[in-house]
């Protein structure tokens, strides 16, 4: 999808929030934020006056704790666009991850957890 015209729409109506997977290599923002796996970003003409944008994506210049960063978001990294009058999600073919099963902590059925049978979780105090 071309998402050029819709960030052009939500850019002209003021600053909107655009929400980035940086688990893409391209992505460019600081290395506590490549960390996480989905972070939102004010874009705008007065938090980013120095924003471009093309065919390929976003890049502008942002401040984090003080120091500024040239930023970076591929189209494809971007999973919605929002403002006040809305809110558009983009289908995320990056999301899925692959889980070892194996290495992820089983929990007991419910029940099971060595309570007395027949006993509420919950009680009614008057």
């Amino acid at each position: 999808m071309n998402k050029v015209p819709v960030f052009e729409w939500f850019y002209t109506q003021g600053d909107l929030l655009v929400t980035v997977t940086t688990v893409l290599e391209n992505v460019d923002v600081p290395a506590n934020l490549k960390r996480q796996e989905v972070v939102d970003f004010i874009l705008g003409a007065v938090p980013t006056p120095k924003l471009s944008f093309d065919e390929m994506g976003i890049k502008t210049p942002m401040r984090f704790s003080g120091k500024l960063h040239n930023c970076y978001f591929p189209w494809e990294s971007i999973i919605q666009m929002s403002s006040q009058d809305a809110v558009i999600q983009f289908r995320n073919k990056h999301a899925e991850k692959e889980v070892d099963m194996a290495q992820q902590p089983v929990k007991p059925a419910v029940g099971t957890s060595g309570k007395k049978a027949g006993r509420a979780n919950l009680r009614v105090v008057k």
